[in-house]
């Protein structure tokens, strides 16, 4: 085949361009730093850097997850410490009410108080994270605790929401309320608020845990339909027993019966009065009355007062109010309320740093990857610098032949 200068202009001209093609595309992985991304350039690298692409994602993926659980554990434990304040002044607010020298308008302003710090520990109990999830309500949905006709209702449930921080990493995010609201015995810290709120107002107010008479005694009862039983420590001449009073208005012997029962071993005898409700106490000495377990807690259900032989009143009739009502056991309950909430403290910070570590360990392995990425992906710039410098002469003394061949005719060969 004859090659004219026509074909070979074009060959050259097409080679030439390729090459510069070549110079373009090695020039811009140098400035970029990147090695040619194509899966054609090489199949393999592209494959490696696939699979550390995924990772990578996987890794930013569960460093999110982490982020978030970090965040909620640390409003976790901002409610947390505003609610051990409001404990605290709750537990002085207790104390300054076991002060007997106290007048009724004093103890109507820590009603009010307590009534505030109520309020507060409830608002703090139905705080969500920052996605409005509630905090303190397990796994359910909804706000934690609700006010009811009853009181303060946990809404939630009992389990632990949790974080997949890795393959075989689970790690808590929170508390339950059920936990952190119930310092133990079964009372959580509203029903320990209520108590103190009925406490400080009348007519638990004036009503007494202890209550002491000389005999002859009127034992009036509050009785209802539904079924009903107080237990209490009945004291007499000859020692104290306990003993189960049945206040149920279609069994006004049941507490007559009780009471005459334990007659050997306290040295006090019932009978019912002429109302058909009340009873008279009878003794060789003074008797009293203490400990009272169950029954009402808005309001005494037992009143016990001297009496003449006619029944007449000889002194005034006091109310009982339950054990746990009494100051020095609201006290008590201020006291483990605010040693529970810093154990629950203690324990979200031990949540809060294993999801500190592990987000470490996350970084690290980001890092990792992240090397091999870079020993994959980018470009070995030396070698390439003279792999540019090797087409460029290249491309220089290709020009340069072709532009002397082409400038030369016939004429030149004949000579």
């Amino acid at each position: 085949m004859t090659i004219g200068d026509a074909l070979f202009s074009r060959l050259t001209i097409r080679n030439l361009g390729h090459l510069g093609g070549e110079i373009a595309a090695l020039q811009e992985r140098v400035s970029s730093g990147v090695n040619d991304p194509r899966p054609s350039a090489d199949p393999r690298r592209a494959t490696e850097l696939s699979a550390l692409r995924d990772l990578r994602a996987q890794l930013d993926l569960r460093d999110t997850v982490g982020r978030h659980a970090a965040d909620r554990l640390t409003l976790t434990d901002q409610t947390l410490s505003t609610l051990s304040d409001t404990l605290r002044q709750v537990k002085e607010l207790s104390l300054r009410a076991a002060n007997d020298s106290m007048t009724q308008e004093a103890h109507a302003a820590l009603r009010t108080e307590a009534i505030t710090l109520r309020d507060t520990l409830l608002a703090a109990a139905s705080a969500t994270d920052m996605t409005g999830r509630p905090l303190f309500s397990g796994t359910a949905p909804g706000a934690a605790f609700a006010q009811t006709a009853q009181g303060v209702t946990y809404r939630g449930n009992d389990a632990v929401s949790m974080a997949q921080l890795g393959d075989r990493h689970r790690i808590a995010t929170g508390l339950p309320g059920s936990r952190v609201f119930v310092p133990g015995e079964g009372r959580d810290v509203f029903a320990m608020m209520d108590d103190m709120i009925t406490a400080l107002g009348e007519p638990m107010l004036s009503a007494r845990t202890d209550l002491r008479s000389a005999a002859p005694a009127r034992l009036d009862l509050l009785r209802s339909r539904a079924p009903q039983e107080v237990e209490v420590t009945l004291t007499g001449p000859l020692g104290a027993a306990r003993v189960t009073l049945d206040l149920r208005l279609d069994a006004p012997d049941a507490a007559v019966e009780a009471i005459n029962a334990q007659s050997g071993q306290t040295g006090i005898t019932a009978t019912l009065e002429a109302d058909g409700q009340s009873l008279r106490l009878m003794a060789a000495g003074d008797m009293a009355l203490s400990d009272q377990q169950g029954g009402n807690r808005t309001r005494p259900v037992l009143h016990l007062g001297p009496v003449t032989e006619a029944g007449l009143p000889a002194g005034p009739a006091l109310g009982l109010r339950p054990a746990d009502l009494g100051i020095n056991a609201l006290v008590a309950d201020a006291g483990r309320a605010v040693d529970h909430m810093a154990m629950m403290r203690a324990e979200v910070g031990s949540l809060a740093a294993a999801v500190d570590t592990r987000r470490e360990a996350l970084a690290a392995q980001r890092l990792s990857v992240d090397q091999a990425m870079a020993q994959v992906g980018d470009l070995d710039v030396a070698a390439s610098l003279t792999r540019l410098q090797t087409l460029l002469t290249t491309e220089q003394a290709a020009q340069m032949s072709f532009v002397k061949i082409v400038g030369q005719s016939l004429f030149d060969y004949l000579r």
